[in-house]
């Protein structure tokens, strides 16, 4: 059950935290400048917790009916660190990112609870200075790399116009900015990627694009929202190569069923049902000796798939 809200409002409001913005949202937005980034980071520095979940509770409520979307959820998340959020469909997973993000549909704000930023609560924040936190505080990956692009601009047009509000950059600074992160996700034609409308390139491709975005960004924190479930082999390699490699200095809260994706990037696996979280472990020791029902029986599915030769990586 959702609140009345369509999707493409909530499409509308999520490119404030991904990559191509429309030009109407453009002029809207504001973001943080550079004491703002400067003061998060050292922060960030004397390593407190800097993104925090403390008792989230969500509900949707249709007619007479009340589904709890979110039970008392508490979560923290620091630079340098890689959370997972795992979960049947339908146990809040989503729900969670779009809290932190501010996108929750309309009507639909939490029940109770804080999401703090800096010790800042978010929720106590108008909606524009919410959106200064955007793009270069947190950053987000969707499922559908589709739906972070404008269907009618240019990638670069794209890329520059992000670029441009959100660090502040001269036209030609931040073209040649686009060029060097298109490089540094392995799309070495980027004239033709400049140039090519959303729909003229694979899935795969705008996932990288959308990653260079986020390189140019830098954001601290990025939501990824089953980040590796449109691509291919190939790709995903990539992806997960790029996260591992590239941001390793943000944190990172990566909703996934991609075991690899999981084994390889996260440390600690946060298990959801029924918006209550479950089970709390280092995934390494939660793949070995899962607890609840459903872990013991997705830890059986993942053992049956092929590739399992899982290499753990030191973060």
């Amino acid at each position: 059950m959702v609140c009345s809200h369509s999707f493409d409002k909530i499409r509308r409001l999520s490119c404030y935290f991904s990559v191509g913005a429309r030009p109407a949202d453009l002029r809207a937005a504001r973001f943080a400048g550079p004491e703002t980034r400067i003061r998060l980071r050292a922060v960030a520095q004397k390593g407190r917790y800097m993104l925090q979940l403390k008792e989230i509770r969500k509900e949707y409520k249709t007619g007479d009916l009340e589904q709890v979307a979110l039970n008392d959820v508490s979560l923290n998340l620091r630079d340098n660190e890689f959370v997972a959020i795992l979960g049947p469909s339908g146990s809040g997973k989503t729900t969670i990112i779009k809290a932190v993000m501010g996108i929750l549909p309309y009507g639909c704000a939490i029940e109770s609870g804080e999401i703090l930023l800096d010790g800042q609560s978010l929720e106590g924040l108008p909606a524009r200075k919410r959106r200064e936190y955007c793009g270069t505080v947190l950053g987000f990956i969707p499922q559908s790399p589709m739906t972070a692009f404008d269907p009618h601009m240019k990638i670069g047009a794209q890329m520059v116009q992000t670029f441009c509000l959100r660090l502040n950059l001269p036209k030609a600074k931040a073209l040649a900015l686009a060029r060097e992160q298109l490089l540094a996700v392995n799309l070495e034609d980027t004239e033709r990627i400049l140039n090519a409308f959303p729909s003229q390139l694979s899935g795969g491709m705008l996932q990288r694009v959308s990653m260079a975005c986020l390189g140019g960004l830098a954001p601290r924190y990025i939501l990824a929202d089953e980040p590796t479930s449109a691509l291919d082999e190939e790709n995903r390699n990539h992806l997960l190569t790029l996260l591992q490699e590239t941001y390793r200095s943000a944190g990172i809260l990566f909703v996934s069923h991609d075991v690899l994706a999981l084994k390889m990037l996260c440390r600690e696996t946060v298990i959801l049902e029924h918006g209550t979280i479950i089970e709390r472990q280092n995934t390494e020791a939660l793949f070995a000796h899962p607890q609840k029902a459903w872990t013991q029986a997705f830890v059986r599915a993942a053992e049956t798939q092929k590739g399992g030769d899982w290499s753990w990586k030191a973060l």
